[in-house]
């Protein structure tokens, strides 16, 4: 046990030499994540020369290190090996650096794991193929366990078998358990298992054919091994009296077999690769290795390089110059000392480089280049990985300018962006965005509550509501509000944004734009109100041109009835041979004159003036004296048909209305009463005004032909319609009663029995 710890302890040492010395970014760390070595170039990758991390906690080196990636480390030191080719690293400064890793656990002399090894790199370092290969080699070597063997032997005599203990542990028994010589045949996995141990045992034995096999067992612990047994037979006096062999747990040993060859297989995927150009030189600075990825770079194929050309070939002057003088004064101290062959240094640098092609076109390029030393530390040559950044060059150019009109269209627009995780509540404002709302310090990073104690009081429910919904539904719209700048100015704004959801579906950020629209809302307020203003011109205008309308229909209709008036007189006076009468009928012929003379002087000023709303020229009506003039300008067809006119007006005596318009009402209302009467019975008129529900009403009913309401009741009101076959039928009187009581904010509706008679119903 004692010599087996000093063998640990000299094999993790031989690790931490071969680790400190590698000239990859290599750190080997114990099951606590504390470091047991790590190379130089892991430190110089990690900008931490001149540190001694060793026995430090690598979580402690590396604060930024998340939560997600310790728990891969814990999956890795259970097994696990993590590789990933590209990811970024937050560094605690600020800045993200972006590496490849290969994570995996070693393993001591007693086969359980010590700990971690990772190898890391800067994406730009590119490795080549032999680098590479010595990396994983050693890394698998590194990782691989102890050959597990277990001597055993038979006593030919007794039949008696006896193990070491390691094979009791392979076949997963205690050692009390008895072995014999079926115990092989037991454990065997298969069919195909115990036909190829049966067959070994009997050659042994029988004939004495030495035994070398390998084959599949499960243990009585259930787990699946491959075990190599080999067997002998020994003679005494040419007498078979024992045998003996070894049993050896070979399952790791394949599986190392097997990552081996994968391992194999991605180095040559890495350097037959055309993406990256891997090219390497002799200890003389000649070209010894060309890959696909430098061919596919610069041009050449490796025929034409390979023995033949330095990368003098491809590299311009000055930077070979800059590269030499850099180097001596990294390692030489003087520039000036030109007997100082930097060469034999440990060189590992990146820098830009400007390619020349084969075509004579000149690119940038992104290099590395490594010194291949021996254990000895003498230089053997040179690695170089090289990666064209042209198209990022102009990438990063474009970005830039692309930012640039970005800021100028955000000060243009005044508009401004920001992100939000409203996980962790941490909000990124732009520039422009805080000089939006009067801030012109410092930048310094917003959380909603901040943002939320800026909203306006009116707003602070929606705009609440409006983030939760976005939350939840994982679309923002638009939203317009109120805010309190920090100077204390009010603005409105309005706030676009995309969400974003990670794969369980929560949202982890939102990024969208906000916009000043404060002039933009005042103007689109004054151009609402101008609006509103235009329509209520519009609609004085439309109504001042339908009253002159009005008055134009109101002007033929009332004189209608005037002269239809005086002809019924004209007729009553040729037909009547009574002096007396004939006297009284002139008589009224003055009369009907005086009111024609009077309409029409009240019709001719009210054209002259009505120029405004209908409502502006009120006057308190008084029922009964219109209902006067009404029968007075009716008194002719009224003697005629003998009509009897009666009202009550005890309830409204009077009314504030417009006095043409309710002269106009009871003319036409009256007077369709008598030209409509039934021809078997004398025309009777009755006319109310009362209250009902706090409202003015007037009706006026009659017993004459009635309307059947079903054929005609939706069109009893309209122009020019007509529902008897009446000659003095024109459609325009209720058309004209109803545009007037409308005009004045009112309603009419009718009620009608064919043949019974109708009322008209005015609610003022």
């Amino acid at each position: 046990m004692n010599q087996l710890h000093t063998d640990n302890m000299l094999l993790e040492r031989h690790h931490q030499i071969f680790i400190e010395q590698t000239p990859t970014a290599i750190a080997m760390l114990n099951k606590d994540m504390v470091y047991l070595a790590v190379s130089k170039r892991w430190l110089k990758d990690f900008k931490l020369e001149g540190q001694d991390i060793v026995g430090k906690s690598h979580y402690d080196v590396f604060p930024e290190i998340g939560d997600d990636w310790k728990a891969k480390h814990q999956q890795c030191l259970q097994g696990a090996i993590d590789i990933c080719d590209e990811a970024p690293f937050y560094r605690k400064d600020g800045s993200i650096q972006w590496i490849y890793w290969d994570v995996r656990p070693w393993y001591n002399a007693e086969g359980e794991i010590g700990g971690l090894l990772m190898h890391t790199g800067d994406i730009t370092e590119k490795k080549e193929k032999e680098l590479q290969q010595k990396r994983v080699d050693s890394i698998l070597k590194d990782t691989s366990e102890l050959a597990r063997i277990g001597t055993w032997e038979m006593d030919l005599h007794t039949n008696e078998i006896t193990w070491s203990k390691i094979i009791y542990d392979i076949y997963g028994v205690s050692e009390d358990y008895i072995p014999s010589i079926s115990t092989n045949l037991e454990f065997s996995k298969d069919v195909q298992s115990r036909a190829l141990v049966e067959t070994a045992v009997e050659n042994l034995m029988e004939k004495g054919i030495s035994v070398n096999i390998e084959y599949e067992i499960i243990n009585a612990v259930g787990d699946l091994k491959l075990v190599k047994v080999i067997g002998k037979v020994e003679y005494i006096e040419g007498v078979a009296s024992r045998l003996f062999g070894i049993i050896q747990d070979v399952t790791r040993i394949k599986e190392s077999e097997t990552k081996l060859k994968k391992a194999h297989k991605e180095l040559e995927t890495i350097f037959n690769s055309k993406s990256i150009a891997l090219i390497t030189t002799d200890n003389d600075g000649i070209i010894n290795r060309f890959n696909s990825g430098a061919e596919e770079l610069l041009g050449y194929t490796s025929e034409e390089v390979i023995g033949k050309h330095r990368p003098e070939l491809y590299l311009l002057e000055e930077e070979q110059e800059q590269f030499r003088n850099d180097m001596i004064a990294q390692f030489g101290g003087d520039v000036t000392n030109s007997n100082f062959n930097y060469r034999n240094e440990n060189i590992n640098d990146t820098r830009q480089w400007t390619f020349k092609h084969k075509n004579g076109s000149m690119f940038s390029t992104l290099t590395s280049i490594t010194a291949i030393n021996t254990n000895e530390g003498v230089n053997e040559g040179f690695i170089a990985v090289a990666t064209d950044i042209s198209k990022i060059k102009k990438v990063k150019n474009e970005l830039r300018n692309k930012n640039e009109l970005l800021n100028l269209a955000e000060e243009i627009s005044l508009m401004g962006h920001w992100q939000w995780n409203p996980i962790e509540d941490i909000g990124f404002w732009s520039d422009n965005l805080f000089a939006l709302l009067d801030y012109h310090g410092e930048p310094f990073t917003i959380t909603f509550g901040i943002y939320f104690e800026m909203v306006h009081e009116d707003d602070k429910e929606l705009v609440f509501e409006h983030f939760e919904k976005a939350k939840k539904e994982k679309i923002f719209g638009k939203l317009t509000h109120n805010i309190i700048t920090f100077s204390g100015n009010l603005k409105t704004i309005q706030i676009l944004a995309n969400v974003i959801s990670n794969e369980k579906g929560e949202t982890v950020e939102m990024i969208g734009t906000c916009q000043d629209v404060t002039e933009f809302k005042k103007t689109e307020q004054n151009l609402i109100q101008a609006k509103d203003n235009l329509e209520i011109v519009a609609k004085k205008l439309a109504s001042q041109n339908k009253q002159l309308a009005d008055f134009t229909h109101i002007t033929s209709h009332n004189l209608r009835a005037p002269v239809a008036n005086l002809n019924s007189l004209m007729e009553i006076y040729k037909l009547s041979d009574d002096e007396e009468e004939r006297l009284d009928v002139f008589e009224k012929f003055d009369t009907v004159i005086n009111r024609l003379t009077l309409t029409l002087n009240t019709l001719i000023e009210a054209l002259k003036t009505k120029t405004g709303d209908s409502k502006e020229e009120l006057e308190i009506v008084n029922f009964e004296k219109v209902l006067e003039n009404t029968t007075q300008l009716l008194s002719g067809v009224i003697l005629k048909s003998n009509a009897v006119v009666k009202s009550d007006f005890s309830q409204i005596s009077e009314i504030e209305y417009n006095q043409i318009y309710m002269d106009s009402i009871f003319l036409n209302l009256i007077g369709n009463a008598i030209k409509y009467k039934a021809k078997d019975r004398t025309p009777e008129i009755f006319i109310k005004t009362e209250v009902m529900n706090g409202r003015n009403i007037i009706t006026f009913k009659d017993n004459g032909l009635g309307i059947d309401l079903e054929r005609h009741g939706h069109k009893l009101f309209g122009l020019n319609k007509v529902f008897h076959r009446h000659p003095d039928a024109k459609g325009v009187g209720l058309f004209l009663t109803k545009t007037q009581v409308e005009a004045m904010g009112g309603t009419i509706s009718a009620t009608s029995e064919v043949n019974v008679g109708t009322t008209f119903t005015i609610i003022f």
